[in-house]
């Protein structure tokens, strides 16, 4: 077990010698490339390379901070303020490592400010992630966690050329919640970063993996799996050369001694201490000096005391430089921000200047183009007042149009209202014999259980017979109410356009009957003798079933209009219950030629000779007003005729003894189109 040890770590030393040769290979590479650039924006990302693989895989926080300061100076220089906001960025991850977290708080949010300023979105996600991480250390996790979301929402626009920003987003958030016992969203969030993990470049991508798995055991108290992942977690990053996440791991010292594991505690630290962070060592020192407290050592907690001790007075020599160092450079940024605002300022000046010159030359155009103007005053306003008629012509026939598609619609809306009225009348029947034989049969029912229950068969063989005629009147009237339904579903089917193959006869009967109930439905008093004579050698006809449907429904209403008004007019003066004129309307189809005649004929009053002409006219009617829109005939019309057809009306003005034959006449004609010839 020795030999495998020391073969182990004879395994991670060459690893780690073969990463430093790699990072000293790629530093002196950088270092060139950045001596013989001349591109202002390559050199941005250069320093900003630099900078950061002295944070993350030396932690030598001066030669970091030299490169920072170089990146924000170009930054200022160039143009595209994007190179700005990341060196901000990267200095509030900066202040972060060295715990300077008030200098770090306050530059990512000149970052975010910059960026909204220039509307750059590319590094925001690493701007509130530094944010995040920044509130987090300050105890405030509302507002940690509100950063870390948005930077979530970021990601989508995040392009950070240095490290992959969903890594330490996800796996923060996770904490954040784990930390607050929301174990179910922070799993949630670790198997985002595993997933972004799988697919990321970065070769610590499992390092950050492991620190936050650990941070997720810690909080659910599964030490087992934390010992497991903290000690691949030290190991993988060690292999990796990365400094800075190594020395995240002290966390984790203090996470073994806050839960009273302090011999973890020690083994963890000792892993850890060889970190070239200072500050992080120190750190780490003072815990195990308290974990050796605790466990009844004090000879060797003393011993680490003094080493902490010894760490603690560097770290705080170095702190004020660190403070020296922010005080300067927070100077030369207020100057050079000083320095840009003035550059703004002189660029609006010289924008105000070109507005001047603006200004003067179209003012210049404009008295040339008055005096032009002036000169052809007269012919333009006539122009205008000729464009002001056109313009109020054209307005009167929109309002007309829109008035007359709203009646329209109120014409097809009230022809709806009688239909349906119609259509539920003629339902209503079939279903009262279907309920009152239904009714029957249960008391038959309750009557034979009796017969039998006394053993009297022969009484129940009749009642059975009984309700077998019953159950086939039922049947037959639920039929009828079927075939109801149905037929008023392919004639109320949503108009398509196109026309289908149609049974005129029976199309003609069925809106008669509608019709009729649909005005029984209003008036209870309202009746009339109705007579159909139909050409049964008719076949099927193809036509627009809706359309024509439409035709004859207005038709059948105004005939029993006609009639009605007649009936007022016959029944004054006579005796009560006595009648001197039946109201009569008669449909009928016959084959003339090649074409149908359908004839709507009602003895009604009649129409005028001197009206006859107008009937068929838009908005003209003989009804008072509020009860027709006069487009009923109108609409009949234009149906009929983009049917190939004709429609026409004869009329018998009557008296008051009047005759069968006289009245009103409406003829539709249409002519007889095959199937093949309709298709083609």
């Amino acid at each position: 077990m020795q030999y495998v040890n020391r073969f182990l770590l004879i395994c991670i030393l060459l690893c780690c010698a073969i990463n430093l040769q790699a990072q000293n290979s790629l530093i002196t590479h950088l270092k060139n490339k950045l001596r013989v650039s001349e591109n202002d924006s390559i050199k941005a990302y250069t320093l900003d390379s630099l900078s950061m693989y002295y944070m993350f895989y030396e932690a030598k926080y001066d030669s970091a901070f030299s490169y920072l300061t170089q990146f924000v100076n170009t930054g200022f220089a160039l143009k595209d303020k994007k190179y700005l906001v990341l060196a901000y960025a990267r200095f509030g991850f900066y202040y972060l490592n060295i715990a300077e977290l008030n200098a770090g708080l306050d530059i990512s949010l000149k970052g975010l400010q910059l960026a909204r300023q220039n509307n750059i979105t590319d590094f925001n996600a690493t701007l509130y992630y530094d944010l995040s991480f920044i509130y987090y250390n300050l105890g405030d996790s509302a507002l940690s966690m509100q950063n870390a979301l948005k930077g979530e929402q970021a990601l989508l626009y995040n392009k950070d050329p240095f490290y992959d920003i969903p890594l330490h987003l996800y796996g923060h958030i996770s904490s954040i919640y784990a930390d607050h016992g929301n174990l179910t969203p922070a799993l949630r969030y670790l198997a985002l970063l595993d997933a972004a993990a799988k697919i990321s470049k970065e070769r610590a991508a499992n390092d950050i993996s492991y620190y936050y798995w650990t941070n997720y055991f810690f909080d659910i108290d599964n030490y087992t799996k934390a010992d497991s992942v903290i000690s691949l977690g030290i190991a993988s990053c060690k292999n990796n050369g990365d400094f800075l996440l190594t020395s995240f791991y002290y966390f984790q010292v203090i996470s073994y001694f806050n839960k009273g594991r302090y011999r973890e505690s020690i083994s963890t630290a000792r892993l850890v201490t060889d970190s070239t962070d200072i500050g992080t060592n120190a750190s780490i020192l003072g815990y195990v000096e308290a974990s050796f407290g605790k466990l009844g050592k004090p000879d060797s907690a003393y011993h680490y005391l003094k080493k902490a001790d010894s760490l603690q007075r560097i770290v705080r020599k170095r702190s004020d430089i660190n403070q020296t160092r922010q005080l300067q450079f927070n100077q030369q940024l207020q100057q050079k921000e000083a320095e840009a605002s003035l550059a703004i300022d002189s660029e609006k000046n010289k924008n105000k200047i070109r507005v001047y010159v603006f200004v003067t030359v179209l003012l210049s155009f404009l008295i040339l183009a008055f005096t032009q103007w002036r000169s052809s005053m007269h012919r333009k306003r006539a122009n205008i007042l000729l464009q002001a008629e056109k313009e109020k012509v054209e307005n009167t026939f929109k309002e007309l149009t829109a008035t007359q598609a709203q009646l329209v619609q109120s014409e097809k809306m009230a022809s709806l209202g009688e239909l349906t009225a119609g259509i539920a009348h003629e339902i209503q029947n079939p279903l009262n014999f279907v309920n009152n034989f239904s009714e029957v049969s249960t008391e038959l029912i309750d009557e034979m259980n009796e017969e039998i229950n006394k053993g009297n068969l022969e009484d129940v063989k009749e009642i059975a017979n009984d309700l077998k005629q019953n159950l086939e009147k039922i049947n037959h009237h639920g039929k009828r109410a079927g075939d109801i339904v149905k037929g008023m579903l392919q004639h109320s089917r949503s108009n398509s356009g196109v026309k289908e193959p149609t049974n005129i006869n029976k199309l003609a009967d069925e809106y008669l009957r509608l019709a009729y109930h649909g005005l029984r439905a209003k008036d209870n008093s309202f009746n009339v003798t109705m007579k159909t004579d139909f050409d049964e050698t008719i076949g099927n006809i193809n036509m627009i079933t809706q359309d024509i449907g439409r035709v004859l429904l207005n038709l059948y209403n105004n005939a029993f209009y006609a009639v009605t008004e007649r009936r007022k007019l016959e029944g004054i003066g006579l005796p009560a219950g006595q009648a001197g004129y039946e109201p009569l309307v008669s449909v009928g189809t016959k084959k003339v030629n090649n074409k149908i005649e359908i004839r709507v004929h009602d003895n009604g009053n009649g129409i005028p000779k001197n009206i006859v002409d107008k009937i068929f006219q838009p908005f003209f009617t003989t009804k008072p007003t509020g009860q027709g829109t006069g487009l009923g005939l109108s609409l009949s019309y234009d149906i009929v005729k983009a049917h190939g057809g004709e429609i026409k009306v004869e009329t018998l003005p009557t008296g008051r003894q009047a005759k069968e034959g006289e009245g009103t006449i409406f003829i539709i004609q249409l002519p007889i189109v095959s199937i093949a010839d309709s298709k083609d």
